[in-house]
């Protein structure tokens, strides 16, 4: 009984539960648009196809399509994974009762499209442009929305989104919709577009309480549909991807390291990601994972690695819930005596190892010990990336002799 008792108090400390984290709340099962809504944007849509068609430029082709994914991140973003789907079309008309393509309840009452939300930081993400609404294929845009207020949160959804509408060569239509403010392509209604070209930047215009693209599409004859093909899909018999992806797919979106807590909430309220890739003696550090479609069960294994390549700190974690979105994070308090020089930060999951890496140096400044002035080499951002100085924000200075001073300079 003893030594029953001893294995089952040993246990939890092979697993380390995290500091901080869990679940990330979208808070987005609330209608996109209004019954008002759709029969403004469908009177547009008639009035827009009658001029065009009497120009000859709408012209209905037999021709299937075949979408690709609507969302791009731009080439300056490192992170592994950039998005996740919170909501598919309901299927069920009955009021209060909810059923997807995949006889599961992952959407809300009545909804109409498929929302694809941007994770982690998404008010980051949005105010630095890093994801693309692109189209799904070739088309012509049909009508368009901009100029409306696109930070939308939970106190302050509501209103008109901003949106492209784009007729594809089969004559079905899709709604790209809650984009960004003078994001929106250039083109005008009756203009073409090709498949994968640039439509406008993700936000959260409209009705909508984070940022999302919300897709919604229509075949030849103005029926909705799922794009997704699955046994409870009663609206149309195949898929409309070129590729469909799995029902969940779990995918560590980042790996990254924080100087401080990372905060998430609302656009100029609290969402503070705090991300730093450069420590000193006595700074903690924040070692954060971001995932998607984490399943019960799923097992992730952390290690923390010094320069020498000696494994500092390692633990398991396995989820015992299902989630959507989630984060988790540790923190630590690096040795005093080092060694300095680039850590690694890594995690296998899912049959893949993600790294990331992060610089860790002595008491910094710009002169020695014996007062000499050390070369400036470069100025970096916390995420590394080479910056003019700038006022109030933190910024690393790094020398010739591979010291780096973090400093803020306040205006």
């Amino acid at each position: 009984m003893k030594r029953l008792l001893l294995i089952l108090l040993f246990i939890p400390f092979l697993l380390f539960s995290q500091d901080g984290g869990g679940e990330y709340n979208l808070y987005n099962h609330h209608s996109c648009l209004s019954e008002q809504d759709r029969i403004i944007i469908w009177n547009e849509i008639k009035e827009n196809l009658k001029s065009l068609q009497n120009q000859d430029i709408i012209i209905k082709k037999n021709q299937s399509v075949s979408f690709i994914w609507p969302l791009r991140k731009d080439t300056s973003l490192v992170f592994n994974n950039y998005f996740g789907i919170s909501n598919f079309v309901d299927q069920d008309t009955t009021t209060g009762l909810i059923l997807d393509y995949n006889c599961l309840s992952r959407s809300y009452d009545g909804h109409g499209g498929t929302d694809i939300f941007t994770w982690p930081f998404p008010w980051y993400l949005y105010d630095n442009n890093y994801i693309d609404v692109i189209a799904a294929e070739d088309g012509v845009i049909i009508n368009k929305h901009d100029g409306h207020d696109d930070d939308h949160c939970p106190p302050t959804s509501g209103g008109t989104w901003n949106a492209v509408y784009v007729q594809h060569n089969d004559g079905s239509i899709v709604w790209y919709g809650h984009l960004k403010k003078n994001s929106l392509t250039s083109k005008s209604i009756g203009q073409t577009v090709t498949k994968g070209e640039f439509l406008g930047k993700v936000a959260s215009s409209g009705k909508s309480t984070g940022p999302h693209l919300h897709l919604e599409v229509y075949d030849s004859s103005w029926n909705l549909i799922d794009p997704f093909q699955g046994s409870c899909n009663s609206l149309n018999s195949s898929s409309w991807w070129s590729n469909q992806r799995n029902y969940r797919e779990p995918i560590l979106n980042a790996l990254l390291t924080h100087g401080e807590k990372p905060i998430h909430g609302c656009p100029g309220i609290n969402e503070d990601p705090n991300m730093s890739n450069h420590f000193i003696i006595g700074d903690s550090i924040f070692l954060a994972a971001y995932y998607t479609d984490r399943e019960v069960g799923d097992s992730a294994t952390y290690r923390i690695t010094t320069p020498d390549n000696t494994i500092w700190d390692s633990w398991n974690q396995v989820s015992s819930t299902v989630y959507n979105a989630s984060w988790y994070y540790w923190k630590r308090l690096l040795p005093q005596n080092g060694p300095f020089g680039i850590w690694k930060f890594e995690i296998d999951f899912n049959g893949q190892t993600y790294l990331h890496e992060f610089q860790y140096a002595t008491s910094l400044s710009i002169e020695d010990e014996d007062n000499e002035i050390k070369r400036l080499v470069l100025i970096t951002d916390i995420l590394g990336r080479e910056i003019k100085e700038k006022k109030n924000q933190p910024l690393f200075y790094i020398y010739d002799d591979g010291r780096v001073e973090k400093r803020i300079i306040i205006e």
